[in-house]
């Protein structure tokens, strides 16, 4: 019988079919979609030593055509057609397909999806290309500190370890060689691997549960059986791995220390999960903890603890510290203090206080579940039948069954100077090594005796203290019965500049809730000097509240204050009893704020360092983020931000904060477990809290830039060392629901025919697609091209020439198909929240946009109805196409440059060249 929270309505049922295949069926009737994952207990370890990204590589070629369905492009289609999503992923020792779709296909769904398991062609007319594919998502990555962070971890564990191994695959790796082609090698791994006893499943979908069962055996009991999985057992580190120093040069400006221990695989400990008594305490951020020490000496800005690789027979146990400037230069005294806490845990029996806490917290989340969408339900549990027994699938995550003070302690001796490895990350270091694949200068010595035997015999800091019970932690919160309740939030309170609105929710039956405080601050974006101070003063409120709330953090009341393009916003979520008593301390805290010159003068290091690894990330991201800043008047680029903060004075910044809440307005949202009586304290505590300084006249509009005028502006941007790349941006004139809808439907409609022609047939590159891009609310729609080996150029070319040619392979498609992919667009806008925190962050961005009928799905979904394949096309011909005999159509372009000189060979197109966001802004309206 499987544990089941008693918030989980869902009817479960687990089989095994007659080839082994563990299966387990979900019927929900709350969704109208139906999905299914099928994970396998095969990932990169398995890649024979002579084929790296083997398992990466068969993923993909699933993809590409069965004996039933050959056309490599079908799944793909008719998923999308029928408002679905579907993907999978290559892990270390697991593989896991997914999909969801309307539930009434699940059927003819489920018959393509289980042909990936009994007949795929694996065709070797698709191995070159997919090849190239993966080559491309491995050089996509090249530049990910992540992915580089984790080559230099392959290079200097024990090479016999699987582990060891390239994941990814590239050109290299999967070649034809003599005598040994790569499809030799992919039916191979796939008849060695992809085997029932191997594999679980999970389908969920409104249908009963006998239905779901007969789906299951009549489309997945021909899958083969057989064969044995290996169990690893060559340790992840050999003793001359641990009690190393290794040094790592990364691509962005980043200071970090990870302090890493070896520990055994820790599956077995399920159960009681002692280690998060370590997590809970190593990582604590209240008074007395390590970071709290750190911080205290202007030597860290974060951490966090227990995070790490992990298989089945290793763990790493991680502690890793985001650092000053300051930090960086006294690494030493850090690792002190990590291992003098160490010692602190190790001089007496840890008490039980700090298991039951998150015992409480576990159940809680347990007892008070809150629905996923099928897709999320279904991947979770295909994997928790990896590594769970039948009774556990659900529950096994949430499952504290008492503290082991034996396995505790246990855990406790590998946290040991002898057994660990100290990574440091930063710019300054001296490296004599490149990594094998990602080329990642690094550099390994050995720690000394000496060090270790400090660390070893080291005594307790005095300011390092276990933390004191958490005063926030409920034992059994209380879920308030049904009030009158309406389906939208209602205005409690309309007056000078200060708006609340209130809604109870008691669908989900969770003890939770929601509040949002919208402050508008004409000062906040009066200049980009005031934009960059109100982020610093974001950041350094953030930090400087951490200790004093963490408890409240702990206990599941979480809080956030972000900037926006209007001034800030200020949110509460999580269990609702005792937020109110963390919000008054936080508008106590925000109002009454006093900073240092020293938070002051860490905040503007750590921006200058973020605002410097921008030109780092990704081509397309970096066009993106352009394209943002163009658009957007009061979201000015990194490079401008850059430039202004390091201008600004302490004086000149604490100027600004005793003046950012003299002239706002509010906006407020409080959704959840509270009664109107709550919400209407909630709103007087905000009232005072702001010392009723508020005025409607505050009120932010924020702007976009109108580019309507039937022209074309081409935005080089400078990207040397960085994969090419383009996009073709339409932003549309009018933000009505007809004009949304249009775009949304077109987007939707062109992106699986997009990535076919370009990424699969003309092999552009791994990062290909067409989107639907609002920004303020003004629909639009964006054609895209990450490429490594095709010039921008040659990219919009190609775009344009796609473009150009579509409307005649629509003209064909049926007006039987039509209807179904436009039910299938409107099925996933009409879907249900899943959630109060869905639910929540809908009804907020209703009231941000000053929807108040909140009705803005349902008008969408009228006008997606309405519109015909007839005015797609015309869209398409009117609005997006080229033509020789018409003046261009609206629309910004932005490519990558390699160097300046490159940005003559636009010249020609009769476009208007944009070199600076400035003069975008002065040749057009803005419109609000």
């Amino acid at each position: 019988m499987l544990k089941q929270s008693p918030n989980d309505k869902k009817q479960y049922q687990p089989l095994t079919l007659s080839n082994g295949l563990q299966v387990l069926l979900v019927q929900n009737t709350e969704s109208e979609k139906a999905a299914a994952a099928l994970a396998i207990n095969a990932g990169h370890f398995d890649d024979p030593r002579d084929r790296e990204g083997l398992a990466h590589f068969v993923e993909h070629m699933l993809f590409l055509g069965t004996k039933n369905y050959p056309d490599g492009s079908e799944y793909q289609k008719f998923i999308s057609q029928h408002g679905g999503h579907h993907n999978a992923w290559t892990g270390t020792e697991h593989t896991c397909f997914f999909f969801d779709i309307q539930s009434n296909f699940l059927p003819e769904a489920l018959a393509r999806f289980a042909d990936f398991f009994i007949c795929p062609l694996l065709s070797e007319e698709f191995v070159e290309t997919e090849r190239q594919n993966i080559d491309a998502e491995f050089k996509l990555k090249l530049k990910d500190d992540i992915r580089r962070l984790y080559d230099v971890h392959k290079a200097t564990v024990n090479q016999a370890h699987p582990f060891s191994q390239f994941s990814v695959g590239n050109l290299e790796t999967l070649a034809d060689r003599d005598g040994q082609s790569a499809q030799a090698d992919i039916l191979a791994y796939f008849e060695q691997n992809y085997r029932a006893n191997l594999m679980t499943l999970a389908i969920e979908g409104p249908q009963p549960l006998e239905e779901l069962e007969q789906l299951a055996k009549q489309y997945f009991s021909s899958i083969k059986t057989g064969g044995d999985k290996k169990t690893i057992t060559t340790p992840l580190y050999l003793a001359e791995h641990l009690a190393q120093e290794i040094s790592v040069t990364p691509v962005k400006e980043e200071r970090q220390l990870i302090v890493s221990f070896a520990m055994p695989g820790i599956d077995e400990y399920y159960q009681h999960k002692p280690e998060s008594v370590l997590t809970y305490l190593l990582g604590h951020e209240g008074k007395g903890s390590i970071l709290s020490l750190l911080k205290q000496q202007h030597l860290a800005l974060g951490l966090t603890a227990g995070s790490g690789i992990n298989g089945s027979n290793f763990k790493d146990f991680n502690i890793s510290i985001s650092l000053t400037e300051q930090g960086e230069q006294e690494i030493d005294g850090i690792l002190d203090i990590v291992f003098s806490y160490i010692q602190l845990l190790k001089s007496k029996p840890l008490s039980h206080t700090y298991y039951i806490e998150k015992q409480k917290l576990a159940r809680i989340a347990f007892d008070y579940m809150e629905r996923l969408k099928p897709l999320d339900s279904v991947n979770q549990l295909a994997v928790n039948m990896q590594h769970y027994p039948v009774e556990d699938y659900i529950a096994g995550d949430y499952l504290m069954a008492g503290m082991c003070d034996d396995s505790v302690e246990h855990l406790l001796t590998f946290l040991s100077p002898n057994n660990c490895r100290i990574v440091k990350i930063g710019q300054n270091y001296q490296c004599d090594q490149l990594s094998p694949w990602y080329q990642v200068p690094y550099q390994v010595s050995a720690i000394s005796p000496q060090t270790l035997e400090r660390w070893q015999t080291i005594t307790v800091h005095q300011d390092l203290k276990l933390p004191a019970p958490n005063p926030y932690i409920i034992d059994k919160p209380q879920v308030w019965p049904h009030s009158h309740e309406s389906s939208k939030p209602a205005l409690i309170d309309n007056h000078n500049g200060l708006c609340v609105w209130y809604k109870q929710d008691t669908t989900y039956k969770v003890p939770k809730g929601y509040i949002y405080i919208g402050i508008d601050s004409p000062l906040a974006i009066a200049s980009t000097a005031n934009i960059v101070m109100t982020r610093m003063f974001v950041d350094i409120f953030s930090d400087q509240v951490i200790e004093e709330h963490y408890d409240a953090e702990l206990a599941g009341i979480h809080y956030q204050l972000y900037a926006h393009q209007g001034g800030m916003t200020l949110q509460l979520s999580g269990l609702s009893e005792k937020q109110p008593l963390l919000l008054e301390r936080l508008l106590a805290s925000l109002i009454q704020h006093n900073f240092t010159e020293q938070a002051f003068e860490q905040s503007k290091a750590l921006h200058v360092k973020q605002w410097q690894n921008a030109d780092k990330n990704k081509s397309i991201s970096q066009l993106f983020a352009t394209l943002s800043s163009l658009m957007q008047p009061h979201n000015p680029a990194a490079s401008e931000l850059l430039e202004t903060v390091s201008s600004i004075s302490f004086a000149q910044f604490m100027r600004f904060c005793g003046r950012l809440f003299e002239h706002i307005t509010l906006e407020v949202l409080i959704h959840g477990n509270w009664l109107e009586s709550h919400a209407r304290a909630i709103a007087k505590q905000i009232e005072d809290g702001f010392n009723h300084c508020f005025d409607g006249r505050n009120h932010v509009s924020c702007p976009v830039i109108d580019i309507d005028g039937h022209q074309e502006y081409i935005v080089p941007v400078l990207l040397p060392e960085h994969d090419h790349a383009a996009v073709c941006y339409y932003p549309q004139t009018e933000k009505d629901e007809h004009s949304t809808a249009l775009t949304m439907l077109t987007s939707h409609f062109l992106a699986p025919l997009f990535f076919q022609e370009m990424r699969t047939e003309k092999q552009y590159g791994y990062l290909v697609n067409v989107g639907y891009i609002p920004i303020n609310r003004y629909p639009g729609i964006a054609f895209y091209i990450q490429s490594p080996h095709t010039s921008p150029v040659e990219l919009v070319s190609a775009m344009d020439e796609f473009i150009a040619t579509v409307s005649d392979k629509l003209s064909s498609v049926t007006n039987e198909q039509w209807q179904t992919f436009k039910f299938g667009l409107s099925a996933q806008l009409a879907e249900k929240d899943t959630s109060l925190r869905t639910k929540s962050q809908r009804f907020w961005a209703a009231i941000s946009n000053q929807d108040f009928t909140f009705d803005r799905k349902q008008r969408l979904l009228e006008a997606i109805n309405d519109i015909s394949l007839e005015q797609v096309i015309a869209f398409i011909d009117k609005v997006l196409c080229k033509t020789d005999n018409q003046d261009f159509i609206s629309r910004l372009t932005l490519v990558s440059l390699e160097n300046k000189t490159q940005s003559k060979q636009w010249e020609d197109r009769g476009a208007i060249i944009i070199n600076e966001p400035s003069e975008l802004s002065q040749k057009t309206e803005r419109k609000y």
